[in-house]
């Protein structure tokens, strides 16, 4: 038997009633999208729509597009924010992809004028997105997010079936923009008898690949994917590098200096 625990879709905003927060961004870097082998977006006046409530959106200028591979839909859809948006499926020999390009013809807010004659993609239906030679993976990137890793020597515990998992005083704090903290935790101070490492992989844009860990309940059971670890995160969140973190919703609780931490 095994038991997954949820996850959270999206972006969220730490607190609950943060005030919802959208606008458009110049990016300064060169943003290319591939599909089928070829190019189909390549430029450097790329506009970002972002905000505190969803992933940040890439959108190309018409001129940056190679429109000789998209095709026009009947598809139209709803964005909270722009109002309705048209889209094309992106067709490169025998490789298609349904709707995967869309526009956005007449923005519900005149402050998101500027995304009109641009073309934003389905991240996840395109083979390869580049900021400059470096490919990025999972969204786009938001211009204003910020990591920053602290060495903590504060009080970190993990609970799981009542009993302490990990306990550390040297944990690494890891501080992310619109997300709650998050404990690295050496495992020299972790019970590693109780958890063993899963096949599951994950990326992030802004910290690399993790590898995933699963715990053996008492009863035998499988408690899928406890923890995650970055084994060679990118060097800007390099204090990180073999640590584990363990996801609220797995454990019991964690606590900080004796206090239960809450997670949104």
């Amino acid at each position: 038997m095994t038991a997954m625990p949820p996850r959270s879709a999206g972006l969220q905003p730490r607190e609950k009633d943060a005030p919802r927060l959208v606008n458009v961004l110049h990016s300064p870097k060169r943003i290319r999208v591939m599909f089928g082998g070829e190019t189909i977006a390549d430029s450097r006046q790329v506009l970002v729509l972002r905000s505190n409530h969803f992933l940040p959106i890439y959108f190309f200028p018409l001129a940056d597009v190679r429109e000789q591979f998209l095709v026009p839909s009947s598809h139209r859809s709803r964005h909270d924010a722009l109002g309705e948006a048209s889209h094309m499926s992106v067709v490169v020999g025998d490789k298609r992809t349904e709707d995967a390009a869309w526009t956005v013809a007449d923005p519900a807010d005149a402050s998101f004028k500027p995304l009109s004659g641009h073309v934003a993609f389905q991240w996840k239906a395109m083979d390869h997105w580049f900021e400059e030679a470096e490919e990025i993976f999972v969204h786009a990137k938001d211009p204003y997010a910020r990591i920053d890793t602290l060495l903590s020597n504060s009080h970190v515990q993990v609970f799981l079936e009542g009993e302490i998992l990990a306990d550390s005083k040297r944990a690494v704090l890891l501080f992310e923009t619109h997300l709650p903290t998050r404990f690295y935790i050496p495992k020299e101070d972790v019970r590693m008898d109780r958890i063993f490492p899963s096949e599951h992989m994950s990326r992030c844009p802004y910290k690399g690949t993790a590898s995933h860990w699963s715990a053996r309940l008492k009863d035998g059971t499988i408690l899928s994917e406890v923890a995650w670890e970055y084994a060679d995160p990118f060097s800007e969140v390099a204090k990180i590098k073999g640590l584990l973190a363990f996801y609220p919703s797995a454990v019991d609780e964690i606590r900080l200096d004796g206090d239960k931490v809450t997670f949104g």
